[in-house]
């Protein structure tokens, strides 16, 4: 059976276009920056590793202008960060490792992070007339990054000791903040509680400590994935549930439909087998654009209804059910995630984090702007 309603004689200005574009809604990344300010009325450090989480470093800082500090994870995100913003303090959460990198840290006035012995070696190549901001990372459970507990006061000495110091602060890293009634997150808020009666300001709480009001009024909060909209608490928790609203609104285009037979396969490695006579569509986004491959499938948005996505995601296609629509649907939009679609209930589907998607997303897609 042909489909009578998607017709291949369309004229050259109908034909439709890939159309894989990601929308970063730079108003939204303002207000959820307003919502965590009025949950936690201290500093907030806005991290923007990655790209800003996927959604576009220069897209992203002007919206953020109102944060007390920037984030990222590396040297080069942190200069890329600097041309962006001159002004601004930015923390570089890994540190650095070598000469080159320190050199570049202390031209651009950047705050390093401190894990490490070596890095507490670099330290001392740092002009005395610098002031250089230093922060301090205790290991409190997460067993990644940071000294001991017992190794504090020791690394203290040192670093105070070493001309070009300006002002050292402490951190650490919740390392299951979603779950506020586990032993690991119990454990460590008593070695957190520790470090406060130590006198120096200090950073323990991200996105979900926040959320999950484990935050102190005092400290710096270091918020991420919260700032675009999403919740990282799992468990069927939304943005939304915050107030927050979604920043990426990610979408495509079919760009063919058909029908098939009942028992027609469906895709590589026919996966999917028809069980009744279906109405198909092609859509252009595939893993290559960041949707990402899984033994599981999700569901896609088009006008307005909610439709499966049927066996193996390829490169640059997936296939969706669309029986219940008989209008023409080429070149018609889907919602992959974003206002009406949230990006948690995908990931829940997928059997993936939210991280995962957004910072997944790749040169393919066509970013676009709104204000």
């Amino acid at each position: 059976m042909t489909d009578v309603t998607d017709h291949s004689s369309q004229s050259l200005d109908s034909r439709p276009e890939r159309g894989t574009a990601a929308y970063i809604n730079t108003s939204h990344i303002s207000h959820n920056l307003n919502v965590f300010k009025g949950l936690h009325p201290g500093k907030i450090i806005a991290v923007v590793k990655a790209d800003a989480y996927g959604h576009g470093l220069k897209n992203v800082v002007p919206a953020l202008i109102d944060c007390d500090a920037f984030a990222v994870a590396t040297i080069e995100e942190a200069l890329a960060l600097r041309q962006l913003n001159s002004e601004k303090k930015i923390m570089l959460l890994e540190g650095v490792f070598n000469d080159y990198e320190m050199s570049l840290a202390i031209a651009h006035r950047l705050d390093v992070v401190i894990h490490q012995d070596y890095q507490v070696e670099l330290l001392k190549t740092v002009p005395a007339t610098h002031d250089m901001d230093v922060w301090l990372k205790i290991d409190s459970g997460m067993n990644r990054l940071g000294f001991r507990l017992d190794q504090l006061a020791d690394k203290l000495n040192i670093i105070k000791d070493i001309d070009g110091m300006g002002q050292i602060r402490l951190m650490s890293h919740f390392a299951s903040s979603d779950d506020i009634h586990c032993q690991q997150t119990r454990s460590q808020i008593k070695i957190n509680d520790q470090i406060k009666t130590m006198g120096y300001e200090y950073s323990f709480s991200n996105t979900s400590a926040v959320l999950n009001q484990l935050n102190t009024h005092e400290e710096w909060c270091r918020v991420g994935i919260g700032l675009f909209g999403i919740s990282p608490l799992g468990m069927e928790s939304y943005g939304g549930d915050f107030k927050l609203k979604p920043a990426m609104h990610l979408s495509a285009n079919i760009i063919a439909s058909k029908y098939i037979k009942a028992g027609e396969k469906i895709g590589y490695g026919g996966h999917y087998t028809a069980s009744q006579n279906m109405r198909i569509a092609v859509v252009g986004i595939g893993y290559a654009d960041g949707y990402p491959w899984s033994e599981h499938n999700s569901a896609v948005k088009v006008d307005g209804l909610r439709v499966a996505v049927l066996g193996r995601v390829s490169m640059d296609m997936i296939v969706i059910d669309v029986s219940k629509l008989k209008h023409k649907l080429t070149g018609k939009q889907v919602t992959i995630w974003g206002n009406d679609l949230p990006i948690e209930a995908v990931a829940a589907d997928l059997k993936l984090i939210p991280y995962a998607l957004i910072c997944g997303i790749t040169k393919r897609v066509k970013y676009h702007v709104i204000q």
